[in-house]
């Protein structure tokens, strides 16, 4: 990791890593300042937390590398979406489970992210400030009943 300008605790009350999707190139150099949560960053070394990028992806030397580092930590705040560009957690969610079973917490642990339905979170929901007109289908044939309808429906 590349060395960060923003303003780490000199006591820190705790260790957190802010893991992301990416590449060897990005775990080089990602920073705190260089990466798309540096507010993130900020905010918890204004608290007096400690916090580093943590650049994953499913290459062997990476997940060893990233095993390492979040066994290093006290905590780990989780940024990676379950699928996107055709990629999966299927490789980093055990690496959390491994970690979090070591005494790492581990934000959005995968057995919650299973237990919750992320979808169905979101359609529970819905009339929060956060939502918006989500529809649940619990199975392909009630999808394939309704959607059409609402499609048409506009």
């Amino acid at each position: 990791m590349a060395p960060s300008s923003i303003a780490q605790p000199t006591h820190p009350i705790g260790r957190v890593g802010v893991l992301s999707r990416g590449d060897a190139e990005a775990r080089r150099t990602t920073t705190a300042e260089s990466s798309r949560f540096n507010r993130v960053f900020e905010a918890l070394a204004a608290v007096n937390v400690h916090a580093e990028p943590v650049v994953y992806a499913d290459d062997d030397g990476i997940v060893d590398a990233v095993r390492a580092q979040l066994l290093a930590l006290d905590g780990v705040l989780v940024w990676v979406d379950p699928l996107s560009n055709g990629q999966t957690r299927a490789r980093l969610d055990p690496l959390l489970r491994e970690v979090a079973a070591q005494g790492v917490w581990v934000s959005s642990h995968p057995d919650v992210i299973l237990k919750m339905g992320t979808k169905e979170v979101l359609h529970r929901t819905r009339q929060l400030g956060w939502g918006a007109d989500t529809q649940l289908y619990r199975s392909a044939e009630a999808l394939r009943a309704a959607l059409p309808g609402r499609l048409h429906a506009g």
